[in-house]
């Protein structure tokens, strides 16, 4: 339960070891799920604002949505999910043959590019592997790349690379979701996908082009 009254040292005190914890401030949804701070209801009410108090309290980036804390976090997940793509691209290289695996495959007349391609014999698929920080950014992913993938009609993979986010917690969103999802489309863990792509079979030997024949 928080406690009240809250001033700005107690505060301070909070915010300190949230840093040394996690290594960031907390952002307002952070705020409202740890137990030694207050809620950032009453934040805006008392101080007027997170951004106004992180100013108070002596913190350079007082908006974490801009500046050096939002470039920093960007950085980040686009690092994390260039690593991890680099590292899905060998595990279905390795898995079905590197000539059944497109990268950055062209898929519409908008010149869209597909993460991954895959031919196999139980038919061909599309992967978007992806590293959202947390749940709540991983709707905001969502929302550009079904715009990006709306004419894509073969199967689908949105593959979630951060490995702090389990199938459970995809299924539970997935489950709680007002606008479903394409019947092509599956929200997937990293470990979930490769358990999956597992049990598919791939071709035994490179497909040869017939020769023209004259």
């Amino acid at each position: 339960m928080k406690k009240e009254p809250w001033t700005e040292e107690k505060i301070k005190v909070g915010f300190e070891r949230f840093l040394h914890e996690y290594g960031h401030i907390p952002s307002a949804h952070e705020i409202d799920t740890t137990d030694y701070l207050p809620s950032s209801r009453f934040i805006q009410m008392r101080f007027g604002g997170l951004e106004k108090l992180r100013h108070a309290l002596g913190y350079v980036d007082t908006h974490l949505g801009k500046g050096t804390f939002r470039s920093e976090i960007a950085n980040m997940c686009n690092h994390r999910g260039r690593d991890s793509e680099i590292e899905l691209e060998k595990i279905l290289r390795d898995t079905f043959g590197e000539v059944f695996v497109h990268t950055e495959k062209m898929f519409s007349v908008l010149k869209n590019r597909i993460d991954f391609y895959v031919y196999t014999p139980d038919g061909n698929f599309g992967v978007d592997i992806f590293y959202p920080n947390h749940m709540r950014s991983l709707q905001c992913n969502l929302n550009i790349k079904m715009g990006k993938y709306f004419d894509f009609t073969e199967p689908m993979f949105y593959v979630v690379a951060n490995k702090e986010l389990s199938q459970e917690n995809i299924d539970y969103y997935v489950s709680r979701k007002k606008n479903a999802f394409p019947k092509n489309v599956r929200l997937v863990s990293f470990e979930a996908f490769l358990n999956l792509i597992q049990s598919m079979d791939a071709y035994s030997a490179p497909v040869r082009k017939l020769k023209n024949r004259k």
